[in-house]
């Protein structure tokens, strides 16, 4: 889930520590849920990674799999955000003022 809010928050509970791996390339698995908390502060904007449970025939992926996956829907996320959207006709989208009490 993201949200460009300039609120920024990032909840994530991909589970990256206690696997084999410490290291995935030259980064230690430590600091992968750093750099992305890292980025979602200073973009000021909301993430939240939800890691989906994999059917019980399935491997537990690694961290380098989970973490990549992780970097591909946070880039896919980014970019659905901030495509212009032609339905809105160039006005910002907002709820404000529109839900009821």
């Amino acid at each position: 889930v993201m949200d460009l809010s300039n609120r920024p928050s990032f909840i994530s509970d991909l589970r990256l520590q206690g696997k084999d791996e410490e290291m995935v390339g030259d980064l230690s698995v430590e600091m992968i849920q750093h750099v992305f908390e890292s980025f979602v502060m200073n973009a000021l904007i909301t993430v939240h990674f939800a890691q989906s449970d994999l059917l019980e025939t399935q491997q537990e992926p690694g961290a380098g799999a989970s973490s990549l996956a992780a970097a591909r829907a946070l880039g896919a996320a980014l970019r659905q955000c901030a495509a212009v959207d032609p339905r809105r006709a160039g006005v910002t989208a907002s709820s404000k003022g529109t839900l009821s009490k």
